[in-house]
C-alpha cells in the first residue's frame, strides 16, 4: 500500500516513511519518500572501501538537487530539503526548502524508490536502484507528459562516515578529469573518486551547498561550531547535468560510483549484453531491464513464499479447529489478496536489502545507519526469511552465529569490520528458534543435513552452557530462571525467560526429530518446571503484566515493555489464556500508538513499528483468534502500511510474520480486512 496525499502533501509526515537499498556488498541508499534527508545517514550512496576505513561505509554522493525549466516558466525544483537559515553568531533556525509550483504526486517503494512529480503542465518521474555486487547508483529521471523541459541534476558530494557531519573546506577537491558522458570528482584524501556518467552535458562548478539540516537529529548535543541543536553539514556542488527532455519518454540517466572501472566489470560479468552494448545509453538501457528482472524476481518469488506459507498456517489451523469441532464445515481457501501481496513484497524487500555477504557468512545490516549487527536482530530476519521460504540464505544466517559459539554464547554483536563480541544469551535464544523453524518447514533435506553434521549438537551443547553457567554471569538458578549479568547488574527478566522457555521447548522437538528421545525428554521437563514457577515469581497482579526483572537481592523491578509480548507471541504460550489477554490489553493500551507502534515504555519514547509483529501475534493468541482480535490487528497493519512510518529489517521481519503465518486471509468476503 502506497501513501496517498494525505502522507505526501505534508513534508515531515513524508519524510517519516524510509526507503533503503542494498548492492548486496555492504554499498547502501537510504532515503525517505518526500525526498529530503531527516537523518545524516540518509544517503543516495555509501560504500565500504569508498573511505580510509576499508571495513565502514564512506559517504560520497548525499543527494540530487534537481530541477526543471520548462518554456516562459521559472526554475521548479524537484526535491526538497531541511536547512539552516541563519548562520554564525545567530541561533540558526531550522526550515524547510519546498519545491513551488510543483506537487509530490506519488510515492512508490516497489521495485525500487520511485517519485511522480507534477509540475504546471509537465510529469516527471525519478528512479534510484543500487546495482547488484557494486557500489554504484543507478538514478533515472524519465519525462511521462508535457514537454519539451530543460532538466538540471547537480550531485552533492561528501567524504564522510554514515555518522560524520561535511564542513566547507578548500580541501576539497571536486571535478578534476571529464570527458562527453564521464566525469571524476575527486574529494578528499584517503576517500575514493566519484566518477559520474551521464546522458547529458556536464557544466563543471565549485560551489558549496551550506547549511542541509537533519531535524530527526535534534535530540543531539550543541554544536560548538554553529552553536545549533540540529545536526547540519555543508555539501560540494562539482557541477550540474543538463539535457532537454522534449517529449514523453525521453530519459536521463546518471550513474554514479566509486568503482572507477565499473563499465569494464559489468561488461566482463556479461551484463551489459552480448556482443556489451557500445554506447552508453545501451548500457544504462540494459542495465535499467537487468535490474527491474531482478527486483521483479525478488519480489515474485517473495509472495509465492508467502503464499506457500500461508496455506500451510491456515490448513493447520483449521485442522486444530476441527480437533476441537469448531470449524465442522471445513476450511475455506486461504491466499494473499493483491493488496496485502503488495505489503509482503514491500516488508520482504526491507529483508533483502538488509543483507550482507561477508567473506565467511551471510550478515544482516541491521540498522541503516551503519554496518554494525546485532545478533538477535539478524536472527528475527532469518525467522522471516524462513516465511518467505528463503531457507538457504535464513540457513547461513544461522551457520554465522552457530560458527561463533563461544561457552553456549553467540555473538551479541558484530562491528562493521567483523569482529564478534559477546554478552546475554538473547542470541543464542533466537538462534534455536531460527533452527526449530528451519527444522519444521524446511522440506528440502538440507537443514535436515545440517543438524545431522553438528548443528544440532552444537545447540544441545548451548543449553547445556546457559543452564549449568557462562560468561558474562549467565547461568540458571535451582528453579531454572535464566539469569545475566554480573553484581549489581545481575537480573533475571521476564521477556529471557519467555525465549528461554521457548528454546528448551524447541529444542525438545529438535532432539525428538534427531531420535534423541532422552534428551528432549529433559529439555521438555525443564520447560514444564520453569512455566509453573513463571507466573509466582514475575506476574504483576495489579497491573496485569509481568515484573520487568528481579534482582540478586529479590527486588521486583515494575515495568510494562513491549518485550513482554514474547510470553505470548510465541508459540506455545508460557503464560494461561486469561493472563496472557490481561497482558496483551496491558500493553496495548498503555504502549500501542494507533498504527505507529509501541512505545518503550507508557507515556514516553517514540513509537516502534517493530513491535507491530509480535504484538498482532499476542493479540491473535491470547484472545483465541476471534473476529475482535483479526479485525484490530488487521487495522492496526493497514493503519501502518498506509502512513508507512520506518521500519528496521527485523521489525519487517517480524511484521512480514504475523501478516503470513497469524492473520486470516481467506477468499471467504467476510474476512476481508477491515477498514481504516
Amino acid at each position: 500500500m502506497e501513501p496517498g496525499q494525505d502522507v505526501l502533501a505534508s513534508l515531515l509526515d513524508a519524510s517519516t516513511r524510509t526507503w533503503w537499498l542494498s548492492d548486496g556488498r555492504g554499498a547502501i541508499a537510504h532515503g525517505t519518500a518526500s525526498g529530503a534527508a531527516s537523518r545524516r545517514e540518509h544517503a543516495l550512496l555509501a560504500a565500504p572501501g569508498a573511505g580510509p576505513r576499508a571495513e565502514w561505509p564512506a559517504v560520497s554522493l548525499l543527494r540530487f538537487d534537481d530541477r526543471v525549466t520548462a518554456e516562459d516558466s521559472p526554475a521548479v525544483e524537484l526535491t526538497p530539503a531541511f536547512v539552516l537559515a541563519t548562520r554564525g553568531e545567530t541561533a540558526p533556525v531550522l526550515t524547510a526548502r519546498v519545491p513551488a509550483l510543483a506537487q509530490l504526486e506519488s510515492f512508490a517503494e516497489l521495485p525500487w524508490p520511485r517519485w511522480r512529480i507534477r509540475g504546471l503542465d509537465w510529469l516527471i518521474e525519478r528512479e534510484y536502484r543500487l546495482i547488484e555486487g557494486h557500489p554504484a547508483l543507478l538514478a533515472t529521471w524519465r519525462l511521462l507528459d508535457g514537454g519539451p523541459v530543460r532538466l538540471h541534476v547537480a550531485p552533492l558530494l561528501v567524504a564522510r562516515s554514515l555518522e560524520g557531519l561535511q564542513r566547507e573546506t578548500p580541501e576539497f577537491r571536486g571535478a578534476t578529469t571529464g570527458v562527453p558522458g564521464r566525469v571524476r570528482c575527486d574529494t578528499l584524501e584517503g576517500y575514493a573518486p566519484l566518477t559520474l556518467w551521464h546522458g547529458g552535458a556536464f557544466m563543471p562548478a565549485r560551489a558549496w551547498h551550506r547549511g542541509l539540516a537533519y531535524p530527526a537529529g535534534a535530540a543531539d548535543l550543541l554544536d560548538p561550531d554553529r552553536g545549533a541543536l540540529v545536526p547540519a553539514e555543508d555539501a560540494f556542488l562539482p557541477g550540474w547535468v543538463q539535457t532537454v527532455l522534449a517529449e514523453p519518454g525521453a530519459t536521463l540517466h546518471i550513474v554514479a560510483s566509486p568503482e572507477e572501472s565499473l563499465f569494464r566489470s559489468l561488461a566482463s560479468e556479461m551484463r551489459l549484453g552480448t556482443p556489451p552494448a557500445r554506447t552508453l545509453a545501451e548500457c544504462l538501457a540494459m542495465l535499467d531491464l537487468a535490474e527491474g528482472e531482478r527486483r521483479s524476481r525478488w519480489h515474485d518469488a517473495a509472495r509465492e513464499g508467502a503464499g506457500v506459507t500461508l496455506a500451510q498456517a491456515s490448513a493447520a489451523r483449521a485442522a486444530r479447529g476441527a480437533a476441537r469441532d469448531e470449524n465442522p464445515a471445513g476450511a475455506v481457501e486461504a491466499r494473499l489478496s493483491p493488496h496485502v501481496g503488495a505489503l509482503v513484497a514491500r516488508l520482504a524487500a526491507r529483508l533483502h536489502d538488509s543483507l550482507y555477504e561477508r567473506a565467511d557468512r551471510t550478515a544482516v545490516v541491521t540498522h541503516p545507519g551503519q554496518l554494525a549487527e546485532h545478533g538477535a536482530s539478524a536472527l528475527r530476519v532469518a525467522a522471516g526469511l524462513v516465511t518467505l521460504r528463503e531457507f538457504d540464505k535464513a540457513r547461513d544466517i544461522a551457520r554465522g552465529y552457530l560458527a561463533y559459539l563461544d561457552e553456549g554464547l553467540a555473538p551479541e554483536s558484530f562491528t562493521a569490520d567483523g569482529l564478534p563480541h559477546y554478552g546475554g544469551p538473547e542470541t543464542s535464544l533466537w538462534l534455536v528458534h531460527v533452527t526449530d523453524l528451519l527444522s519444521r518447514r524446511d522440506d528440502t533435506g538440507r537443514t535436515a543435513e545440517w543438524l545431522r553434521d553438528g548443528a544440532q549438537a552444537a545447540l544441545e551443547g548451548v543449553l547445556q552452557h546457559l543452564r549449568q553457567g557462562s560468561r558474562h554471569g549467565v547461568h540458571c538458578d535451582r528453579d531454572g530462571f535464566l539469569w545475566s549479568g554480573e553484581g549489581e547488574a545481575a537480573r533475571t527478566r521476564a521477556d529471557s525467560n519467555a525465549l528461554w522457555y521457548h528454546a528448551l521447548v524447541a529444542m525438545s522437538q529438535l532432539a525428538k526429530s534427531g531420535a534423541r528421545r532422552e534428551n528432549a525428554a529433559f529439555y521438555l521437563a525443564w520447560a514444564r518446571e520453569l512455566q509453573r514457577s513463571f507466573l509466582d515469581r514475575f506476574w504483576d497482579d495489579t497491573r496485569g503484566a509481568l515484573h520487568g526483572s528481579i534482582t540478586e537481592d529479590g527486588t521486583r523491578l515494575r515495568e510494562i515493555a513491549p518485550s513482554q509480548l514474547l510470553a505470548v507471541s510465541l508459540p506455545p504460550m508460557l503464560l494461561p489464556p486469561e493472563l496472557a489477554a490481561r497482558l496483551v490489553d496491558t500493553v496495548t493500551r498503555e504502549l500501542l500508538v494507533g498504527g505507529r507502534g509501541l512505545r518503550p515504555r507508557p507515556g514516553d519514547g517514540e513509537p516502534d513499528p517493530g513491535w507491530l509483529g509480535p504484538w498482532a501475534a499476542a493479540t491473535l493468541r491470547a484472545h483465541g483468534r476471534d473476529e475482535a482480535s483479526l479485525a484490530r490487528a488487521r487495522r492496526t497493519i493497514t493503519n501502518w502500511a498506509r502512513t508507512g512510518g520506518a521500519i528496521g529489517a527485523s521489525g519487517a521481519a517480524g511484521l512480514l510474520r504475523a501478516l503470513v503465518e497469524e492473520l486470516d486471509h481467506r477468499t471467504d468476503p467476510t474476512s476481508e480486512p477491515a477498514r481504516a
